[in-house]
């Protein structure tokens, strides 16, 4: 290899520019030898044993090392007032700073602003013009016993103060001083009348604009004084048109130095605020979260990372690749600069080789998430004239079906490259193992899997298969194992010694005696043992519960299915075994099950390098086979769904359930309509569809046992126009029963009403939310009787989906009331900050939920018009098709759209115009009114 160039013999050389810099290399090395130096004074300072050794075990000195090079990396770590600071030195502003956390955002900016504050304070100070220069500037001359604080607060001293220690600093003049009193005293003095003109002043006052206080933020901000005066004009005209939601004196102040933070939990208000500075260089630096770094057009010099790891569902964990290279190429401004910079900083916790990790690892293949809805399904339907072929074909050239097809050339490809496979016997095994897990992980996320789609299940096979196909975390795993089986058999030997002596003992014990008739040494003994035997217990739970027990048990279970890779499992542990019998070692024979002990023996004699993923999904063409794609029967499934609820009706029948043709009806095409992600269960929580075809009899099963016992429920909510004991009410199902009344609960509704109900059908819960029950209780009477109708109504569409094996992530329905008060009180017309303090979360999560709905009001407004017909609700009439939205359903979710539709929710997007319909759906509305009136009058 040439001095500078990398050959192409030579793999394992890293690209220019991602190697470790040998300034790092060295530090790190320099650290650790320093760390070594230490543990080793403190062993030589101990006692040693009888035998010469220390009392420091090896386990101790590695724990020593771990915690001081902790200690170590936790001063390297910058400070953000460093990291502007060296960017603002090297004209590397503006940036955007990722940060994985809203409060941490908040945070930063926030110490940002007070950073910069504090630092230029003494060049505004009259008195005492150099006292503070020179303490920044003096050595540090006393040093106290006491614990270091070991975390760094600011980056204004240039050494850790310790609490417990009187730390004396000198100036240059000789003098010497308390640093914590003379803190006080600078503090103190600073924060005197006489510094008052220097603080911000509320934004209302004269004196906000003025030149001084416009001077004082270009001088300990990042924006000069002409940035500045654009900033506090567009600040003053936001807050003075936006009194509601106005930004607070800590933001104004954060904003004029040049900082912002951007993340969800922000006002969409305030965001595009943000935003708008960043794009015109009013803004230098933003926090902000990852996605950030996706959609927004928010041009930046550099980008800075200020952790290589986030919380995931298994803890902390390394970013993905993909991750770190999209927030990375954020830096870089269109026409602006030739290059842009990305700073990834270290942490107590991740180093640069922790960094050069991410930024080679394989990117992960993109995933298909297509899956089949009920509007899909209607439009589809629609286009295709009624036929399905249209349908089918679409669904087949989507991304999904091009993936299952790469699977099958993948899986034979993968299989004819292990027949030619000469490693060793353990590492076929392995390999055959990992494409087993791999193909079950895809099938599981393209819901084909005979063993389950859950989410538990694909975040399970996910972790195994990224320990196999990792070497190290392999052998760590392994290492753990036999920890865990070492100290079980270590438990298992002092339970058997000790029964032995119980049992040698020259009279035997009685265990069924009390313990006062058994004499003290033998209480203890068994004490002892029982004890002994709850430390076996839990080495039994560790060893069954530690990865490699796992993986054993998903390999046995694989190597019963009747199909290709379970055989070539079978193949490639006989192998192993025969091998190892070879060699004298006594496992299990042919045809046994795999022991978790027999699997960590394959693994500690297999090689340590990287697997890989050997069915990542390559860029070929995609093949001309035909193939039954998995999404084509989750579609069929979708419209027997759609046909027993009355959207779809059968026009002609055919032999093949492909081939026949069906048309829509209205409430089939208001399903076609809404945007929602289950729109059927949408329609049939207002009434507008139900099970015509009574695929949900079952249901009622249980409620005619009731009813055997003597249980009725109660129906004096209101009487029907037609007594129950006649036979036309018999006659009709009681899907439809349900369903009608359903339709007059919730005309009865106001539209604020209707705002709340409707955000049940379509916000999901939010992590801490309250019961179910105490969500209830705070809903009106009119809006608990319409959520019993809709649990009868959700009941049966869950019943009809399980019926036709609809998969539960298509056909999920949802009625969560923890948002139900909140809504409804902002569509009843509290104000903002009263619906705020209401719903206890943060603003931006709040105008998300309140958008949701506001959205949806607006769909179900939009959907088209259907005038009501005379026998809809008779009691009398038994019906073959969905009626669709009912015109005063319609009309109150208009109306609640309507209410909604103000700042900071005030959504963009107008009502289509009134049609002459809706003028008549008025009218007779206004009729019938009048006429139900005269009636009461009449009666009265």
């Amino acid at each position: 290899k040439e001095k500078g160039k990398i050959t192409a013999d030579d793999n394992n050389v890293l690209p220019r520019g991602l190697e470790l810099h040998p300034s790092l290399q060295s530090s790190l090395e320099r650290r650790l030898a320093s760390i070594d130096r230490r543990i080793q004074k403190i062993v030589e300072r101990e006692s040693y044993d009888d035998y010469g050794g220390s009392f420091i075990s090896g386990r101790e000195k590695r724990r020593m090392k771990d915690n001081m090079l902790k200690s170590e990396l936790k001063k390297s770590v910058p400070s953000i007032f460093t990291l502007i600071k060296r960017l603002r030195d090297n004209d590397l502003l503006p940036a955007i700073f990722f940060i994985f956390s809203r409060k941490g955002c908040d945070n930063a900016a926030a110490i940002l602003t007070d950073s910069l504050k504090n630092a230029d304070e003494p060049k505004e100070k009259d008195k005492m013009p150099n006292i503070k220069k020179k303490y920044r500037k003096g050595k540090k001359i006393g040093r106290g016993k006491g614990r270091a604080r070991g975390r760094r607060t600011s980056n204004t001293n240039d050494w850790d103060l310790n609490e417990d220690e009187l730390a004396m600093v000198q100036d240059v003049d000789g003098r010497n001083f308390r640093a914590d009193l003379l803190d006080q005293l600078l503090s103190d003095d600073f924060d005197s009348s006489d510094s008052d003109r220097f603080k911000p002043t509320g934004v209302y006052d004269d004196s906000f604009l003025s030149d001084e206080n416009i001077q004082y933020y270009a001088d300990i901000g990042l924006l000069t004084f002409d940035e500045v005066k654009k900033v506090a004009f567009r600040v003053l005209k936001f807050n003075m048109e936006n009194e509601e939601i106005e930004f607070s004196n800590e933001t104004v102040e954060q904003i004029l130095c040049g900082i912002g933070s951007h993340h969800a939990g922000l006002l969409p208000a305030h965001k595009a605020f943000t935003e708008t500075l960043y794009r015109l260089e009013l803004m230098k630096v933003v926090f902000a979260t990852e996605t950030l770094a996706a959609g927004i057009n928010m041009p930046a010099r550099t980008t800075v990372i200020c952790s290589m790891a986030k919380r995931g569902d298994k803890g902390m964990e390394l970013l993905e690749t993909s991750n770190m290279l999209q927030m990375a190429g954020r830096a870089g401004r269109r026409g602006m600069d030739t290059q842009g910079a990305c700073v990834v900083a270290a942490t107590p916790f991740e180093g640069p080789e922790d960094a050069i990790t991410i930024l080679t690892n394989e990117i992960k293949p993109v995933i298909s998430q297509f899956t089949p809805s009920f509007a899909l399904a209607v439009n589809l339907v629609e286009r295709g004239n009624g036929k399905l072929d249209l349908a089918r074909s679409m669904v087949q050239k989507s991304f999904a079906a091009w993936e299952s097809r790469q699977r099958e050339e993948e899986m034979e490809s993968a299989m004819g490259v292990m027949d030619q496979d000469n490693g060793s016997p353990e590492d076929q095994f392995l390999n055959v193992l990992q494409l087993a897990l791999e193909k079950e992980l895809i099938e599981a996320r393209a819901g084909t899997s005979p063993t389950g789609t859950s989410k538990g299940k694909i975040s399970k096979l996910a972790a195994l298969v990224d320990i196999l196909a990792d070497g190290k975390k392999l052998k760590k795993v392994s290492k753990r194992h036999s920890g865990c089986a070492q100290m079980l058999e270590l438990e298992e030997s002092t339970l058997k010694y000790l029964e032995r002596e119980l049992r040698e003992r020259p009279d035997e014990v009685d265990l069924g005696l009390p313990a006062e008739f058994v004499d003290d040494e033998k209480v203890e003994l068994l004490k002892e043992i029982k004890t002994q035997r709850h430390r076996v217990l839990k080495g039994e739970r560790e060893v069954n519960d530690s990865m490699i027990s796992v993986i054993a048990k998903v390999a046995n279970n694989r190597m019963k299915a009747d199909d290709e890779t379970a055989e070539a499992l079978k193949n490639t542990l006989a192998l192993a075994r025969e091998s190892l019998n070879s060699e004298g070692s006594s496992l299990l024979q042919e045809g046994g099950i795999l022991e978790p002990g027999e699997l960590n023996f394959y693994v500690k004699n297999c090689s340590k390098k990287n697997r890989g993923p050997m069915l990542a999904l390559t860029t070929s063409a995609p093949s001309e086979e035909n193939s039954e794609d998995e999404n084509w029967s989750q579609t069929l499934a979708i419209l027997n769904v759609l046909e027993s609820y009355g959207c779809i009706v059968k026009s002609t029948e055919s032999e093949s359930a492909e081939r026949n043709t069906y048309f829509t009806s209205p409430g089939g095409s208001h399903v076609g309509g809404l945007g929602m992600d289950n729109s059927l269960w949408t329609l049939t929580a207002l009434g507008g569809a139900f099970d015509v075809a009574y695929e949900s009899a079952e249901l009622d099963k249980f409620q005619d046992a009731l009813s055997f016992l003597g249980i009725e429920e109660d129906n004096n909510d209101e009487e029907d126009d037609i007594e129950e004991d006649s036979d036309d009410f018999v006659n009709i199902p009681k899907p439809q029963r349900e369903s009608e009344k359903l339709v007059r609960d919730l005309c009865e509704l106001s539209a604020s009403e209707m705002a709340g109900y409707v955000s049940a059908l379509v916000i999901d819960a939010p992590r801490q939310a309250d019961s179910a029950l105490a969500s209830f209780q705070k809903l009106t009477y009119n809006q608990q009787r319409v959520v019993q109708g809709a649990l009868l109504s959700m009941e049966r569409l869950n019943e009809v989906q399980r019926k036709f094996s609809l998969d539960e992530s298509i056909g999920k329905s949802q009625l969560e009331l923890n948002s139900c008060d909140v809504v409804t009180r902002w569509a009843a017309g509290d104000s903002w900050s009263e619906v705020l303090e209401m719903s206890g979360t943060a603003p931006g999560d709040l105008v998300r939920t309140l958008s949701r709905c506001l959205d949806a009001l607006k769909q179900l407004g939009n959907v088209p018009f259907i005038a009501a017909r005379g026998f809809d609700g008779d009691g009398v009439t038994i019906r073959t098709e969905a009626s669709g939205l009912h015109p005063r359903i319609r009309a109150l979710c208009r109306e609640a759209a309507a209410e909604m539709d103000r700042y900071p929710v005030k959504d963009i997007m107008p009502f289509e115009e009134a049609t002459e319909e809706d003028s008549e759906e008025a009218t007779s509305e206004e009729a019938e009114e009048e006429k139900e009136n005269a009636v009461d009058a009449e009666i009265a």
